[in-house]
Formats: structure tokens, C-alpha cells, sequence
């Protein structure tokens, strides 16, 4: 054991250093508390009476040194460690003894700097903090010592949630654990050398470990040797000796817990009551902090032994640090009991509560005169340390919910509370508790919201999101968020709210705090966002037309876990489900103005209370509908019955309707760009959208306007046709017959008229309706429309589509297409250049299409469609005399510029050697029906280009195939017909003895089709003369 000389003789060397620390010290507010604590005790008044009106105004006191356990200490130059005793003489009790004590309190609270000057911070060591994924989901938390952690205490959570349109979860959305976080009451003992030693004790002192290893006899042996050290006739500085033992105790979670619920606690609780002594009353009150703060369980006996009442005269003493250390005590034991009461509810099987005195005689009872006694010492001029310790206490009681709340959500706590939290002259540690209860109290005493907002005002508290430091903005986003969720029962929200818009800084001060604040700030801001959006629906284009923000809900909607998570997913929801009611207040807005209600061009689309409030509210669904968070939560069945309705309001005219009929077709079209949608929904656009969008069309002045109509009807028909299981439908297929028949093809001849890119749009449409029956070519078989669809043939190819290719490929080549018609359009040459201009500048998407159109024109020109098939299915036909007399047709009856494609002969044979089989079997085929339509054009072509035909044959050769014996024919054919013609043409000898070398190849095939067509344009070949 260490000897006390030895601790004493410390004190003059620990004495000037401590002094040093002073540096800082406002001296006049240390004069002004110490003559005004001798007026009040020369007076013999209560000094926890209110200051009086003569007093200074606590804000012109300013503190320049954190440490206010120092400033506020009488007697600064008699400081002395931890472990220093009062002197056995009796005389000098008065005189050592205070200042013992004085020290002894400097010490344990010496850490409390720590505590006031970071009260933001959260400390892994004395924070438990809370998980709460539900409103009924259990909460552990506890105050926890830095050695041992505090046994968890289940207390339900009961807060209560608002009764709104908003989704059921964003009440629990916004609440993070560390909103509930608790922090000990009990000042924390700093670890010194001097406070580790074991002082000099009557008996042979035991380590923690060791005290609660002891067999049941054995410790109640040495609780009596503890209790006889305390109760006997020892002096106090022995006394004092014994207490700092315990409290070394009492750092050992086991042991403080055999000590608190053993008889040691009870004549601690008896001396805190009958010592005359105050040195030794204030350490008795420090060492019972310390024990319920590291103790684990209290057992429900010592609810009957009077620690109430002595913690509570405690508090009404004269000294100080009594005071101070009885609140701190209170505070841990009043938040142990509220851990508690929620398992206490579980074993009585009872909903009531246990603060109304109706809990068995076994259970903790708190005295409502223990309450009003914490309350009131939140008033005005109370010491700044009891103030905080009250504090503490309040603000960890909170944590527990709704019961333990209601005992503290009166209107004095609440405007004591507000006074704290604005009060500039307090420690802004002690400040932000006083925030942080608040937040406590509005989450679950929704009652007690009102309050708050008629002492802060809601615009004050919504600036600080701008200029606070983090800890402050996160207590005032609950304070706001608390009074949005509940704004049914805060009369005068809309007034707050309002009060808001004068604020310039707020939108782009939230934005900012979103983007660059933390995961906590950053969801909690968005859900203030949306709350403030659906409580006053003028704030949605100032925050929804703003791309960053639009943009920092689609960044932060990837996060698969976590609280913004939580966040996102709960703003997404409610902003989404505010569009239903944007869209019914501007239906009911149109209807007034189309009876009549409303007049002129400015009132149209009025919303409530703002001439353009509801025209405004279009481009916030516009940008929620670009934005890939909100596309899928936005878009429902009912929000599209909704645009449907308003669709089909705008049938009819009405004033200001060109103005209105814009944004609604960009939501439209937006709302579309997902197929699923409209898969979904396919019957709402079927049948009420798309002969909306048709009425609409027609006979609308706006360009852009009729435009959009047709790109949704469009793109709606594409995905329909995209899906065969709608087709199959038997309504679905009526729809689209009925929209085809009634609604598209009236209107085509409009849209084929009118400005680009309408036309395209409408020609597209109008191939897809003919590729699936919908209308057939003698739907559209008039002059003019006939026209319309090979007018792309005459401006700029580059401009053309396949579309345009498509339909004109359908009219050329369907049976009721009269061929005089396509004769005297007189397009066959622009048709061989849209050939070559796909060709050079390999557009492989449209090649097929256009050596289809090719073909089906070449089929024309042959004069019977008979005859072209036939011959692409055996060109051994097109040498044969008997079969070309017998489809002898008069030329009247063909196109007439058929021969125009001989110039195009060259591209044919180059598409012949293509890679692709089919546009390879259409270019060979066009070859030998070309021979047919034009024999003479076909003849010069095929031999002024023998060395693009000589390519395609050595490309072919290794293939038996019918491409190959269409090119010999094809070639024999063009032989006779030099021949009997009396041709003169310039044939180059060199491509022609490469021909010949491969026919004679192609005269040892194996395949007697391709043998016998190589033998017979051998024969021809060799009638051919040569020259040079």
C-alpha cells in the first residue's frame, strides 16, 4: 500500500503547473460567481435560486478557456491531485478538507473538456449507439463506461409516426443511429499515477479482480471491513481513503455491480444524507455516479432506499460541486431506469406505464417531483455544469421513447430547452444537447413541435443548414423534418414554410449539402427536401429543375445498402407519389377554365393560390421522368389514365391550350421511352392515348406539336409489334385495326405533306402496318399518295431511309399496283443510283431492301410476274425459244424505262461476289430477269463488264449453286443476243479468255445443271469474234 505522505507530498509539486493552465481564465466572471456565492451564503439563500434582474446578462461573460470545471473553481491556486487527504487533525478539517475535495473533483472531472468542446464527435469509447430499422424495432443503448461495455437494456421504441399521404416509411427513413447515440452523465475519470495508487487503508486492500473472485463468506467479510471503514470512528480523511478505493473499484464492471446492489451502496446513499461533512458528501456522490454508470444491473431494492431523496437534497445543497456530482449520479441512475422499463412492461404484461406510479412496489417508481427537480434545473441562471449534466440526462432519457418523453415535453422544458439551444453565451457543447433534446422530443412527443417552432422560429432553424457545423445540421434537419412529418398538427406550417421563400440560400445551401455533406447530412437533406416539396408544392421546380440535384439522386440511388440508401429509396418514393396530385390539381385547373370559371390566357392553367403555379409543376415530371432514379416509380397505370384524361380534355379547345398541350406531349413522350411501360400498359394507349394523339393532330397549328403526336403513336405501335404475344391478343389486335384503319390512314395523306421529319416517321409507321396486315397496299393505292412515296427518290439520297425503300418496295410489288402508274413516274434511273449510292458507300441495312425494290421493278418490266419467278427458279428458260414466245406481253403493259437499270448491270456483278448470301442471290437474280426486261441494255452491260463478271464466277466456282448458273445464262443469253443484234461493242479479250477458262472448269462439274449451262455458254462464247 502507498503511504499518504507520500500522495501529500505531491501537492506542492502538482500545485504551480496547474496554475499555468489559467492562462485563458476570464478573472472577472471568477469574481463575479465567487462574491455572488458569499452573498448568498452571508443571506443563507438557496443557491440554486435564479440570479436576480440586477445581475449581468450571461452573454456579455465571455469564456476563453474551455475548461469550465476550472473556471468556475473557487479556490484555483489550492488545487491538488486526485489521491490527497485531509489532515487527522480535526482543527484543520475546515481549512485542508475543501480544498481536498475541491481536488479530488478537478481530477474526476477534469476529462469533461473534453466532453464540451466536441460534443459533435462521436467517441467509440462512451457512445452506444443505436440501430433502428423500423418505428418498431428495439433500441440498445446504453452509456457505456471506456473499460467494459454496459450489459445492452431493450427499450421499445414507441415514436409517433405522422398521418399523411407521404409513404408509411419515411418517418423511420430519416432517422440515423446516431440520433439516438447517449453519452455518460458521469464526468470521466482521467487516468493519472497519483489516482492509481492504492491510498493507505485499515485493511489489506484486494484488486478489482481479485474482490470478485471471493467466495459469498469471504466478501461479506470484507464488505464489513469497507462498511466499518465508513461508519465507524475513523477520521475523514480515512473515509476518504476507503471511497477512493472503491471508486479504483468501481472502474471493474463486476465489481460495481457487487458493490451497488450489496449494503456498501446503502450507507453510501445514508452518508450522502447525514454527513455533515461537505468534502465527503461530494466525494459520496461521485463515487455513486461512478458505480450505477459502470454497474451492468441494479436490482429493484434500491428503489426503496431512499437514493431518490438523497440525490435530490443533494441537488438543492449550497455547495457546487455537490451539486454538479448529485445531477451527474441522478442522471445515470434516472437513465439506467429507463433502459429498464421496457423489460419491466414485458414481465407485468401490462401497456402501462411506468412513470404514472401504477408499476408494482418492485418495480422503479421516479418520483414526478424527481422530474420537475432535473426541469427546473434547465432555468435561466442555474450553474453551467448542472445545467449540462441536466442535460445529458434529459437528452439520453429521450433516447427511449415516447413514455419516457412525455415526462419532459411541458412547455417550461421545452422554452428552457430553446433558450439553451439560442443562447450565445453557452458552451456550444451545451448548446447542441440542448438541440439534440429537442430533436428527441419532436420525434416522439409530435405534441410538443408547436412549441419549439413558437420559440425558434422554423426559418432560423432552417438557416442553419446553411452556416452550421455538422452536428448542428443534423439536429436541426430532425427538428424540420419531425415538424414536416407531423405538419397536421402544427396549425401554422403553411405559415413557417412560407416564411422560407424569401430565403435565397436555402435551394443552392441544401444542394450543396447533398453533394458535399456527409452520408448522414446527405440523407437527411433529401428527405427535408421532400417533405418541404410535399407539404408546399411551389418548392418542387426550385429543387426538380435543378440538374445537380437530379443528378446526385441518380449518383446516390446506386448505393445497394447503407443509410443514404435508406434515404434515396424513402425521397424517391414520396417525390413519386406527389405525382398524381400534380396531375388531378392541373385536370381540375383545365376543367374550371373550360366552364368557364376561369378567363383569359394568364389564369389558364392556374394552380390554388399562384396564377402559373400548375403550368410550372410540368417540367418538375419532366426532369423526374429523365431521370433514371425516378422513370419506373414515376410512370404507374394510374399516372398514365391521368395524362390519358388530360389528352383527351385537350380534344377540345380551350384558351391557352397550345401553350399547355407541349409539356403534356414531352411527359408523354418521356413516360414512353421505356418499352415496359407500354407493355404494361398497352390496353390505356390502345384505347385512349393514341386516338387522342390522332385527334390532337389534326388541324394543330403547332408543328412541333403534331410531331410529337406522331412519334408516340410510333413509337407505342414499334414495342406493341415488338412483343408477339400482344398481337396475338384478340382486343389488341381490334385496337390496332381500328387505330390503323380509323385513325392513321385518314390523316396520312397530312403526313406525308407535312414538315420533316414527319413524313419519315409516318412512312415508317405506315411499312410496319403493312408488314403485319394492318393495311394493305390497295389502302393506299391513289395517284397522289403513289407519288408521295417515291418523291425521296428525287431530292438527296443521302436523306433516304429504308423505310422509304420498304413501302415503295411494297407498292412495286403488289398485285393491285397498276403498272402504268409505276411506269409513268419515270424512276428507274434514281432507283439504279439510290443502288450505287448504297453500294459505294456500303449501307449494308439498306442493300437488301434496295435490290428487293430493284427487283420488283425488273419483275414489272418482264410484263408478268409468272414469267420473273419461273425464271429465277431455272434461268436455263431465258435461252429457251418456246418458253419466251409463250410470255410474249405487250410493252404497254411494262415500265418503260425498265431499260434504265442496263447502266446499273456493273453494280449488280459486284453485289453478285458479296459475302452476304441473299443480297448475293437477289443481285444474281436481278441479272437474269434484267436479260428478260431489257435484252438489249442487259447485253451491253454484261459484256462491258466481263471483268467484274469474271470476279463474281471465281468467286462462285467452289459453289454448285444457282447464282452461278444465273451469271452463265445470263452471259449466253447476252451472246446470242450481240449476235443476232449486230452489236458492235468493244469486249476486252483478256476478261474474256479468264471467262472462258472458267467455264471449261464449270464443263467438268460434277452438277449437271452447272455442267450444262457451262457447256452451252461455252458454245457461245466461241461464236464470238475476236478482235485484236
Amino acid at each position: 500500500m502507498t503511504p499518504v505522505k507520500n500522495v501529500q507530498s505531491g501537492k506542492k509539486n502538482s500545485a504551480k503547473p496547474k496554475a499555468v493552465g489559467f492562462k485563458g481564465v476570464n478573472i472577472l466572471r471568477m469574481s463575479r460567481i465567487a462574491k455572488l456565492n458569499l452573498q448568498r451564503e452571508r443571506d443563507k439563500e438557496n443557491y440554486r435560486r435564479p440570479p436576480t434582474e440586477t445581475t449581468e446578462n450571461e452573454t456579455e461573460v465571455n469564456i476563453e478557456n474551455n475548461d469550465m470545471e476550472l473556471d468556475f473553481g473557487e479556490n484555483p491556486e489550492g488545487d491538488a491531485p486526485d489521491d490527497t487527504d485531509g489532515s487527522d487533525n480535526p482543527g484543520s478539517a475546515g481549512n485542508e478538507n475543501p480544498q481536498s475535495t475541491d481536488a479530488n473533483e478537478e481530477n474526476y472531472m477534469e476529462n469533461q473538456v473534453d466532453m464540451l468542446t466536441d460534443e459533435g464527435s462521436v467517441k467509440p469509447d462512451i457512445m452506444v449507439e443505436t440501430e433502428q430499422n423500423s418505428c418498431s424495432d428495439n433500441l440498445d443503448v446504453a452509456a457505456s463506461p471506456p473499460s467494459s461495455m454496459r450489459k445492452a437494456h431493450r427499450a421499445k421504441v414507441t415514436p409517433c409516426p405522422a398521418t399523411g399521404s407521404e409513404p408509411s416509411n419515411i418517418f423511420e427513413a430519416f432517422w440515423h443511429p446516431t440520433d439516438l447515440a447517449v453519452k455518460p452523465v458521469m464526468p470521466i475519470r482521467k487516468a493519472d499515477k497519483a489516482v492509481d495508487m492504492i491510498p493507505t487503508l485499515p485493511f489489506e486492500a484486494l484488486t478489482a479482480g481479485d474482490y470478485t473472485k471471493l467466495p459469498k463468506e469471504q466478501m461479506n467479510a470484507f464488505n464489513s471491513q469497507i462498511l466499518q471503514s465508513l461508519s465507524g470512528t475513523y477520521q475523514v480523511s480515512q473515509k476518504q481513503n476507503t471511497i477512493r478505493y472503491l471508486e479504483m473499484l468501481s472502474m471493474n464492471s463486476d465489481a460495481a455491480n457487487k458493490i451497488t446492489n450489496g449494503p456498501i451502496m446503502l450507507l453510501l446513499i445514508k452518508m450522502l444524507r447525514l454527513s455533515k461533512t461537505s468534502v465527503l458528501r461530494v466525494q459520496i456522490a461521485s463515487l455513486m455516479g461512478l458505480l450505477i454508470r459502470y454497474s451492468t444491473a441494479l436490482d429493484v431494492e434500491l428503489a426503496s432506499s431512499g437514493i431518490f431523496n438523497a440525490l435530490s437534497d443533494g441537488l438543492r445543497d449550497k455547495h457546487d460541486k455537490l451539486r454538479r456530482f448529485c445531477m451527474a449520479t441522478l442522471g445515470e441512475l434516472l437513465f439506467y431506469i429507463s433502459t429498464q422499463s421496457d423489460q419491466d412492461n414485458k414481465e407485468i404484461n401490462t401497456q402501462e406505464s411506468p412513470l404514472k406510479g401504477n408499476r408494482p412496489a418492485t418495480s422503479w417508481q421516479v418520483p414526478s417531483a424527481v422530474i420537475a427537480l432535473v426541469s427546473s434545473i434547465l432555468r435561466k441562471g442555474e450553474d453551467d455544469l448542472d445545467q449540462l449534466y441536466a442535460l445529458r440526462t434529459i437528452d439520453n432519457i429521450c433516447s427511449q421513447g415516447t413514455e419516457w418523453t412525455s415526462r419532459f415535453a411541458s412547455q417550461d422544458v421545452i422554452g428552457h430547452l430553446c433558450y439553451i439551444y439560442k443562447a450565445t453565451g453557452k458552451q456550444e457543447s451545451t448548446r447542441l444537447i440542448a438541440g439534440s433534446c429537442l430533436a428527441r422530443l419532436s420525434r416522439f412527443s409530435p405534441s410538443c413541435i408547436h412549441l419549439i417552432l413558437e420559440k425558434i422560429s422554423f426559418r432560423d432553424i432552417a438557416s442553419t443548414l446553411i452556416k452550421g457545423n455538422g452536428r448542428e445540421q443534423q439536429i436541426n434537419l430532425n427538428i424540420l423534418n419531425s415538424a414536416l412529418v407531423n405538419s397536421h398538427t402544427v396549425t401554422s406550417m403553411n405559415r413557417y414554410i412560407l416564411s422560407l421563400s424569401d430565403d435565397k440560400q436555402l435551394v443552392p445551401g441544401l444542394i450543396s449539402l447533398i453533394e458535399q455533406g456527409t452520408d448522414v447530412l446527405r440523407g437527411k437533406a433529401f428527405l427535408f427536401v421532400a417533405l418541404l416539396c410535399k407539404n408546399s408544392r411551389r418548392w418542387l421546380p426550385h429543387f426538380f429543375c435543378n440538374a445537380k440535384l437530379i443528378s446526385a439522386v441518380d449518383r446516390f440511388g446506386k448505393e445497394k445498402e447503407g443509410f443514404i440508401h435508406q434515404c434515396t429509396e424513402a425521397f424517391v418514393q414520396l417525390v413519386a407519389s406527389l405525382v398524381p396530385g400534380i396531375l388531378e390539381t392541373v385536370s381540375s385547373d383545365i376543367q374550371q377554365i373550360m366552364c368557364g370559371k376561369r378567363h383569359g390566357p394568364v389564369t389558364a392553367l392556374a394552380g390554388r393560390a399562384h396564377p402559373k403555379s400548375t403550368i410550372h409543376l410540368f417540367p418538375v415530371i419532366l426532369r423526374l421522368l429523365g431521370s433514371a432514379s425516378f422513370k419506373h416509380r414515376v410512370v404507374t397505370g394510374h399516372v398514365l389514365l391521368q395524362l390519358a384524361n388530360l389528352i383527351k380534355i385537350l380534344e377540345a379547345p380551350f384558351q391557352a391550350r397550345d401553350d399547355f398541350q407541349m409539356t403534356l406531349l414531352r411527359v408523354l413522350e418521356a413516360a414512353t421511352e421505356e418499352p415496359s411501360v407500354i407493355l404494361d400498359e398497352h390496353t390505356i394507349f390502345t384505347s385512349r392515348i393514341i386516338p387522342s394523339l390522332s385527334v390532337l393532330y389534326n388541324g394543330n397549328k403547332d408543328g412541333d406539336a403534331r410531331f410529337l403526336c406522331l412519334k408516340i403513336l410510333s413509337d407505342v405501335m414499334i414495342v406493341i409489334f415488338s412483343d408477339s404475344s400482344l398481337t396475338s391478343d384478340e382486343q389488341i389486335l381490334t385496337d390496332l385495326k381500328s387505330i390503323s384503319q380509323r385513325h392513321f390512314l385518314p390523316l396520312y395523306p397530312s403526313f406525308a405533306e407535312d414538315e420533316d421529319p414527319i413524313p419519315i416517321f409516318a412512312q415508317k409507321l405506315l411499312v410496319m402496318l403493312m408488314e403485319h396486315g394492318y393495311i394493305k397496299v390497295s389502302d393506299i393505292l391513289h395517284k397522289a399518295t403513289v407519288s408521295q412515296c417515291f418523291d425521296f427518290l428525287l431530292g438527296d439520297l443521302s436523306n433516304a431511309n429504308v423505310s422509304n425503300v420498304k413501302l415503295c418496295f411494297a407498292l412495286a410489288s403488289a398485285p393491285e399496283m397498276n403498272t402504268h402508274i409505276l411506269s409513268q413516274l419515270q424512276v428507274v434511273r434514281r432507283i439504279g443510283n439510290l443502288l450505287e449510292f448504297v453500294a459505294a458507300k456500303d449501307m449494308d441495312d439498306f442493300l437488301e431492301p434496295t435490290l428487293e425494290f430493284c427487283r420488283a421493278f425488273i419483275i414489272r418490266g418482264t410484263g408478268s410476274n409468272r414469267s420473273g419467278v419461273a425464271l429465277s427458279e431455272n434461268p436455263a428458260l431465258l435461252v429457251d425459244s418456246a418458253f419466251s414466245m409463250s410470255i410474249a406481253v405487250d410493252q404497254q403493259t411494262c415500265v418503260t424505262d425498265i431499260c434504265d437499270f442496263g447502266g446499273n448491270m456493273g453494280t449488280f456483278l459486284e453485289l453478285v461476289g458479296n459475302s452476304d448470301p441473299q443480297i448475293s442471290n437477289l443481285a444474281s437474280d436481278c441479272v437474269v430477269l434484267l436479260s428478260k426486261a431489257a435484252p438489249r441494255e442487259a447485253t451491253v452491260g454484261l459484256l462491258t463488264n466481263l471483268p467484274k463478271l469474271s470476279t463474281a464466277m471465281d468467286l462462285l466456282k467452289h459453289e454448285s449453286s444457282l447464282r452461278l448458273i444465273r451469271l452463265l445464262y445470263g452471259l449466253a443469253f447476252s451472246c446470242r443476243q450481240y449476235l443476232a443484234q449486230g452489236m458492235i461493242l468493244s469486249i476486252s479479250v483478256s476478261a474474256l479468255m479468264r471467262v472462258e477458262a472458267l467455264v471449261s472448269v464449270f464443263k467438268g462439274s460434277n452438277d449437271s445443271l452447272l455442267a450444262d449451262a457451262a457447256s452451252y455458254l461455252s458454245a457461245e462464247l466461241q461464236r464470238l469474234p475476236r478482235c485484236g
